[in-house]
C-alpha cells in the first residue's frame, strides 16, 4: 500500500471536520484542552469516518466495577477504539456492504481492499512519547529519534544515548510497572526515562491500572483492534493500516515504531495473527483544542460512531455525563462502549446468527470472562506477545465475571 502526504492530510481533514460537526456538549471549554482520535474506513475507494474519541483521563483502581458498567480508560485512543468496536457490532447486526457472513464458518469476513486508518492529535502516552527534544520550529515535522533500535534479544537500553551535554527528552507521566526490573532512572536530561518498558497511565491520588496507549497500540498492531470477543466473530483480525498525527505536535517516527513493534522483536504468532507495521505520517492540519500548558485537561470524553441509535455519548469518570449519584449504577448511567454493553451487543449478534461456540452449553449462560476464554487462538497469541513484553498488568478476574441478564 502506497500512502503519500496528501493521504495523511485527507485522513486528518475528515476526522477534524467530523469532530467540528458534533455539538458543543463535551468539548473543551475556553480554558481546557483534549486529545482527539479517529478511525477512517476505506472501502471501494471511499474514505469515511466511522469512530471518534476524545479524552485524557482514567479512573483509579478503587473505582473499578465488577459489573462491567464503567469505562476504566478514557484516553482518546481507547474511547475511539471502543467506539469502533461498537460500530463493527452494529454493522454485524444490521448489515454492511464491507462485511460478509458465512453460514458454514459462522464468522464475518471483511471485503478485500477494506482498510482502517488511525488518526490522533497527540503522540500516544507511554513509550512512544519518550524522544529527543528539538526546537519548537521543528514541531510541524516528524522528528528523528535520538535512540537506537531494540536488539533482536529484546535488550532494552537503560537510558537514551546523549546527543550532547544539553540534550533533553520529552517525558511521559506513565509509570513503569512495579514488578518490572526496568525502572526510570530519573536522571538529568536524556537519562530520565528507561526505554521499552510497559507503563500504566498516571493518576492523581488513586493510581490507575490502565496500561499506556503506546502499549495498547502495540498490542493492536499484533493481535488486531477487534479484541478477544470480536475475534470469535471474524475470520481474520482487523489491523490499522496507517497512523496519522496532527500538525504542530512533537513527534518521532522512529520512536513510535520502536514502541509499537521494534521492542517486541520478531515474535512468531499463529496465523492469521501477525505483526502489522503501520505507515506513519504527520498531517499539515493542526488540532485547535490540543494540549496547552496554560490550560487544564477537559474532564469530559466524547464517544462517537457511525450508528443510528445514540451515536454520540459524553462521559465523565467512566459514566454518562449528567447522571446523578442516586442513579450511578442504573442502566441509564452506562455508556454504550462499556464492557457490559459491548458484551450485550456481541450476544445479540450471536443470537441473530445462531452462533454457539460450545456444543455442551448455551452461550447465553456464559459470563464475560468465560466467553473471552473461548477465543483460543487469540489468547494463545496474546500469551506469546506478553512473553515478549516481559511484564503486563494482571487483571482482577473478579471484575470479569459479569453476565447479560
Amino acid at each position: 500500500m502506497e500512502v503519500d502526504q496528501e493521504f495523511h492530510d485527507k485522513v486528518a481533514a475528515l476526522c477534524l471536520k467530523r469532530f467540528e460537526t458534533l455539538p458543543k456538549s463535551g468539548k473543551p471549554k475556553m480554558n481546557e484542552w483534549t486529545v482527539l482520535s479517529g478511525v477512517v474506513l476505506e472501502f471501494e475507494g471511499n474514505l469515511s469516518v466511522v469512530a471518534l474519541g476524545t479524552g485524557s483521563k482514567c479512573i483509579g483502581k478503587t473505582k473499578l466495577s465488577p459489573r462491567g458498567d464503567i469505562l476504566n480508560d478514557s484516553h482518546a485512543e481507547i474511547i475511539c477504539r471502543r467506539s469502533l468496536l461498537r460500530f463493527l457490532l452494529d454493522r454485524m447486526k444490521n448489515g454492511a456492504a464491507f462485511l460478509h457472513f458465512s453460514n458454514s464458518s459462522k464468522k464475518y469476513s471483511v471485503s478485500e481492499g477494506v482498510r482502517f486508518h488511525f488518526f490522533t492529535t497527540h503522540v500516544p502516552c507511554g513509550d512512544a512519547s519518550i524522544f529527543l527534544k528539538e526546537d519548537v520550529e521543528d514541531f510541524g515535522e516528524i522528528l528523528g529519534s535520538c535512540i537506537k533500535d531494540v536488539s533482536d534479544e529484546y535488550e532494552v537500553p537503560r537510558k537514551i544515548a546523549k546527543v550532547g551535554e544539553e540534550s533533553d527528552i520529552f517525558r511521559t507521566g506513565a509509570k513503569c510497572l512495579e514488578q518490572d526490573e526496568r525502572q526510570d532512572l530519573k536522571g538529568a536530561g536524556c537519562g530520565y526515562h528507561v526505554l521499552g518498558a510497559i507503563r500504566t497511565k498516571p493518576g492523581r491520588g488513586d493510581p490507575t491500572l490502565s496500561i499506556s496507549c503506546s502499549d495498547k497500540l502495540s498490542r493492536w498492531c499484533h493481535l488486531g483492534v477487534q479484541g478477544a470477543l470480536l475475534s470469535l466473530l471474524l475470520e481474520r483480525p482487523i489491523y490499522f493500516s496507517t497512523f496519522t498525527i496532527a500538525a504542530k505536535m512533537p513527534f518521532s517516527k522512529d520512536t513510535l515504531e520502536r514502541a509499537l513493534y521494534d521492542r517486541v522483536g520478531s515474535v512468531k504468532l499463529k496465523h492469521p495473527y501477525t505483526q502489522q507495521k503501520l505507515i506513519v505520517g504527520q498531517a499539515v492540519l493542526p488540532f485547535d483544542l490540543a494540549k496547552d500548558a496554560a490550560k487544564r485537561p477537559s474532564d469530559c470524553s466524547i464517544s462517537w460512531c457511525d450508528v443510528k441509535e445514540r451515536s454520540l455519548e459524553i462521559a465523565v469518570e467512566g459514566k454518562r455525563q449528567g447522571v446523578t449519584k442516586k442513579n450511578l449504577n442504573a442502566p441509564s448511567a452506562r455508556l454504550k462502549i462499556c464492557k457490559l454493553e459491548l458484551f450485550r451487543s456481541f450476544m445479540e449478534v450471536c443470537e441473530l446468527r445462531h452462533i454457539n461456540f460450545s456444543r455442551n452449553c448455551d452461550i447465553k449462560t456464559f459470563n464475560y470472562k468465560e466467553v473471552k476464554e473461548l477465543a483460543a487462538d487469540y489468547n494463545e497469541c496474546w500469551e506469546l506477545l506478553k512473553e515478549s513484553f516481559k511484564v503486563w498488568t494482571n487483571k482482577d478476574v473478579n471484575l470479569l465475571h459479569f453476565s447479560i441478564k
